[in-house]
């Protein structure tokens, strides 16, 4: 019987769910008093007025474009197959730890609002970061500067979903 050789994808993907497990037993082992504490605390939804979204856009773009600097950086380098599995464990992670506080907080209910959370910025981001994760698997590394304008692009797409429709989203439904 031949074993079959893990290909990156299987990597990340293993790395993803191996982080999803180490957030979860966090969560349950470590952070229970912190989950429950942040069930007290009361929801604050609301949508922002035109001078608060724009500093809450510009505040989001920072971060998401300094993560894709990151990221472009990370695929560039001789290690990145490591990287972006680091990194995917790191997503797992804190996926499980939100969807861990979502549950605690919402009950049944904590899915839905994990995903509502998430929906529709994280097509984009994860667009973009499925872009990157394809350029760090290459062999051959080069700089892709008009791609990576591109790519900014999305980020600022993705960062203006986050502030301005997914309040809409998240009201509609919670």
């Amino acid at each position: 019987m031949q074993v079959k050789k893990w290909r990156y994808q299987d990597w990340l993907a293993f790395s993803f769910g191996f982080g999803v497990l180490l957030g979860t037993a966090a969560v349950r082992f470590f952070g229970w008093p912190v989950v429950l504490e942040q069930v007290r605390q009361p929801e604050q939804a609301a949508f922002p007025d035109r001078w608060e979204a724009l500093r809450l856009f510009c505040v989001v773009f920072r971060c998401r474009f300094l993560q894709l600097t990151a990221g472009w950086l990370m695929g560039m380098t001789v290690c990145s197959v490591p990287l972006f599995c680091m990194t995917a464990a790191y997503g797992g992670l804190s996926a499980a730890v939100t969807l861990s506080l979502l549950t605690a907080r919402k009950g049944m209910l904590g899915l839905p609002a994990f995903l509502i959370g998430l929906f529709p910025q994280w097509i984009i981001y994860g667009a973009v970061w499925w872009i990157l994760a394809s350029w760090a698997s290459g062999t051959q590394k080069r700089v892709r500067l008009g791609a990576f304008l591109l790519l900014i692009l999305f980020t600022a797409c993705g960062a203006g979903a986050e502030i301005l429709v997914n309040p809409i989203f998240s009201a509609y439904f919670f």
